[in-house]
């Protein structure tokens, strides 16, 4: 019960939360909230470029420093 409870705040925090506040701000039809948007999915698209090439960086270094694809 506990790795559920666990679970659904992680969907809270992760999905729900997030969809409210879009949501919340696509109900509202100003240029301000416009700009908003657009921000938004800006920093949304850096963020997820950034986070996968850095971390398929980091993956590739780790197998490196740890040789773990070198010949025995």
């Amino acid at each position: 019960m506990k790795d559920f409870i666990k679970m659904v705040a992680v969907l809270a925090i992760t999905v729900i939360i997030p969809l409210v506040v879009l949501l919340a701000i696509w109900y509202f039809d100003h240029p301000i909230v416009d700009m908003v948007q657009i921000g938004i999915a800006q920093f949304a698209v850096y963020f997820s470029i950034i986070y996968i090439v850095g971390f398929t960086l980091w993956m590739v270094y780790s197998d490196i420093k740890t040789k773990r694809y070198a010949k025995a």
